[in-house]
């Protein structure tokens, strides 16, 4: 479609659905070659988004408008802003993954708007906006992590099944890796010749700490353990420290607070 009205047809139906912006020439060979991927791809995806097309020597102020410095220039458009953009005739795979990457979805939006509700405070919220997102799509890895995170205090075993299968190489493997090191110290048990020992003792303090989601306490254990014995549980305690720290993020204030007394410790 050759834009007329961009502001109707672009901007304005942006609203309804993402509108994908084709800025090229007839002149231009790289825009010959993309303009057909391009057209390829609206017809697959069904209505999912549409492309328009600027020729940019019939409109170089419209060009000009949107800082077109160089053609082709793709530019995706939704909820009347320009999301994302690209320069020059991309390989096909390349322009699927742009697509993929940058096309909103319903998971997308209900994931932004949960992470907009975490910064300021809004836990509920967030966690609300999670499930819609883990409901449109179940492996969305960030998106389980997430809800892993919001649930652990309340549903540990909850958030210990949202991380399964969540693998070393993944970016969220390790957020993942300490809901699991935290899970574990939930159901864990002594050797019969450790229970006794005020280092063991300590530590399942801590553990029962975290039980009750009483942070605080559970770090104030296990920094302690860490100045006992450092090799009970494999270093256990400073395991479950770093592990608190990833689950909490590093914004948090018992992480701010606490950071600095297990640096202390572990020197």
């Amino acid at each position: 479609m050759e834009v007329k009205d961009f502001d109707q047809e672009v901007l304005a139906a942006s609203h309804k659905y993402p509108i994908v912006v084709d800025f090229w020439a007839p002149w231009c060979g790289p825009c010959r070659i993309l303009g057909p991927v391009l057209e390829k791809l609206e017809r697959e995806a069904k209505g999912q988004w549409h492309l328009a097309k600027v020729n940019t020597d019939e409109d170089p102020d419209l060009s000009l408008a949107w800082q077109v410095q160089g053609i082709p220039a793709v530019k995706m458009f939704h909820n009347g802003e320009m999301i994302a953009e690209f320069v020059g005739a991309l390989p096909e795979v390349e322009v699927r993954r742009w697509l993929e990457t940058y096309l909103p979805t319903a998971t997308k939006e209900a994931l932004q708007a949960a992470k907009a509700a975490l910064a300021h405070g809004a836990a509920q919220e967030a966690l609300a906006l999670l499930r819609q997102a883990h409901k449109h799509e179940h492996q969305n890895t960030e998106v389980r992590v997430l809800l892993a995170e919001q649930t652990f205090a309340k549903s540990p075993n909850e958030a210990f099944a949202l991380i399964q299968g969540i693998a070393e190489g993944d970016q969220f493997y390790d957020r993942a890796q300490a809901v699991r090191t935290l899970h574990r110290l939930l159901a864990l048990k002594p050797e019969a010749e450790m229970a006794s020992s005020p280092a063991w003792q300590q530590y399942a303090k801590g553990n029962e700490a975290l039980r009750a989601a009483k942070y605080a306490a559970a770090f104030e254990a296990w920094i302690d353990v860490m100045m006992i014995d450092r090799k009970l549980d494999d270093d256990g305690a400073r395991k479950a420290c770093i592990a608190l720290f990833t689950l909490l993020g590093n914004e948090h204030p018992l992480t701010q607070e606490y950071r600095r007394k297990f640096s202390s410790a572990l020197y």
